[in-house]
């Protein structure tokens, strides 16, 4: 079995967590092609991992959760080359595992050895002693809730500095203070005391709206991520037999779905409401409860996970069979565009057109919101609506999207060759004589590209400077080839003449050689390159940048 070398480019608590996501059979759909192994991990949900390997090293990984997102080295990573570091898929020669060198280690020492060493690591390293006592628990007294808050607040008071702040460099070490204390949550779990695990890992996700930290590098992020773990962990071994304990996680859920507090942090408790509909437990509760969020939610006008929590809802209707039920919420909550849309998909699938059409129309009375447009137009085409369709495109056109190309595209289908070309007339007078700002210029430019008007798009940029003539460069040789170059020389002395420092040298050189590059720019371009060298001998900074590309 060929063992793998990639722990050194793991932090240390990513590596715990992912040795814990091994060992718990997280890993999943494992296959490996030419070095590059895939698999799903789950977590908080179900992940796509892969990792590429190479004579033995790790070369690098991805995955699709927002740690990895960073640019980070997940722990579903970890769990992914763990999995392949103790597996048979990557198989090669002989190797002598660490453990059994351990093992062989160990055989040498006598017991009065064993014990003296053991008895000075427990009591020099405080993470091994905690790892020591939860392993064998029954020979010591478990912490109270009270001991465990001390511990995570004095955690978090170590990694701050004077003013109370955790910076981006000790951010590290909070989160491995956070993961020995979640791992000792988990370990909890597994020994059966669950209300104490919930209450270790709540009292953390509590902690985190106020705890001062920069956490760019993700941190609080996968520490909430694992807290929610762990209380689906215990979720999973009591819904079914520990009621009181599964109603206070629920009312907890709920709670923060009420003031959304966790959620302003990113932390996202509602997905725990799946394993709740899963089982059927409480499905009332829950109804009751988020029916009264909604309702809150549409008297503020503020709709967080509106649509989430309507799905919930719907789930439990379907439960029942209740289908005026579902009818009825997708109404009463239609304000929000989502629910809209699903309430317009259930009244196309009855074949009730006129009521999704009346829905569109009376939200983009109110809203103004080009996707009620869009979802109108598609229906008037599939209904062969003609005039309704022309007409909503047109309102997408001047009103809504104004001037977007893909509604441009839609509204030219409808036209004959010639009736077209008096059309596009119009559309384009009425963008030149009413809109001056830049992103109309942009979207009558790709009106001129459509169009192949190519002669209207050198008079628009041609005064421009030469990073936007560039971006349409290829539209407009070789017709305008010597005018272009001509352009780009003046553009050149012009910058040439009040650069003044390193950087913006490198950009003269780089568009000094993209004239090069034209075609018949040898004579323009020699003429301009003598006169840098002459007008700007004094400037060697500049010299060294134009020698290096020219």
């Amino acid at each position: 079995m060929m063992k793998i070398d990639f722990k050194d480019v793991f932090n240390a608590t990513i590596l715990s967590r992912g040795y814990e996501y091994y060992k718990d059979g997280l890993v999943e759909d494992v296959s490996v092609d030419n070095g590059v192994a895939t698999a799903k991990v789950e977590g908080t949900t179900t992940y796509d991992v892969s990792v590429e390997i190479e004579n033995g090293m790790f070369i690098d990984g991805d995955c699709t959760c927002p740690y990895a997102s960073e640019g980070n080295y997940c722990k579903h990573m970890a769990a992914l080359l763990y999995y392949l570091d103790n597996g048979k898929i990557f198989e090669n020669s002989n190797y002598t595992t660490k453990e059994e060198i351990i093992r062989n280690s160990l055989k040498n020492l006598n017991r009065a050895e064993l014990d003296e060493f053991l008895v000075k690591l427990l009591m020099e390293d405080k993470d091994v002693f905690d790892k020591f006592r939860l392993s064998f628990n029954k020979l010591f007294p478990s912490l109270t809730l009270k001991e465990y808050k001390k511990k995570i607040y004095d955690a978090i008071n170590q990694s701050a500095g004077r003013d109370g702040f955790i910076d981006y460099n000790e951010s590290w070490d909070y989160t491995h203070n956070m993961y020995n204390i979640i791992n000792e949550a988990d370990t909890l779990v597994g020994n059966g005391e669950y209300d104490l695990a919930f209450d270790i890992v709540k009292t953390i996700l509590d902690s985190i709206p106020d705890t001062y930290i920069d956490d760019s590098n993700g941190s609080t992020g996968e520490v909430a991520s694992s807290c929610i773990e762990t209380i689906e962990q215990v979720l999973e071994n009591v819904l079914n037999e520990n009621n009181s304990l599964s109603k206070r996680i629920l009312d907890y859920i709920l709670n923060e779905a009420k003031t959304e507090y966790l959620s302003n942090y990113a932390i996202e408790l509602y997905p725990l409401l799946d394993l709740y509909l899963d089982k059927d437990v409480f499905l009332n509760e829950i109804e009751k409860e988020l029916l009264e969020v909604l309702e809150h939610g549409k008297e503020e006008k503020y709709f967080w996970n509106a649509e989430y929590y309507v799905n919930i809802l719907i789930t439990i209707y379907d439960k029942e069979n209740a289908k005026d039920k579902v009818t009825n919420l997708l109404k009463t909550y239609s304000h929000d565009k989502n629910i809209c849309f699903k309430l317009v998909e259930k009244y196309l699938k009855e074949d009730n057109v006129d009521e999704a059409i009346k829905l569109l129309k009376t939200r983009l009375e109110k809203d103004s919101d080009s996707d009620y447009a869009l979802k109108l137009s598609d229906i008037y085409l599939k209904e062969n609506m003609y005039a309704e369709y022309k007409d909503i495109l047109y309102k997408l056109l001047y009103e809504l999207d104004k001037y977007d190309i893909d509604i441009y595209k839609k509204i030219k289908t409808l036209y004959s060759k010639d009736a077209w070309l008096v059309e596009r007339k119009n559309i384009i007078d009425k963008i030149t004589k009413k809109e001056k700002s830049w992103w109309y210029e942009d979207q009558l430019l790709k009106i001129y590209i459509e169009e192949k008007m190519y002669d209207n798009i050198y008079n628009d940029i041609k005064d421009k400077d030469m990073d936007t003539i560039i971006r349409y460069e290829n539209y407009l040789l070789p017709k305008y080839n010597k005018e272009l170059i001509n352009i780009y020389v003046k553009w050149c002395e012009t910058f040439a003449s009040h650069a003044n420092n390193r950087k913006m040298y490198r950009e003269l050189a780089s568009k000094m050689w993209h004239i090069k590059k034209m075609d018949n720019s040898s004579s323009e371009y020699t003429k301009l390159l003598k006169k840098m060298k002459e007008k700007y001998a004094g400037r060697p900074a500049m010299q060294e940048e134009l020698s290096k590309v020219l």
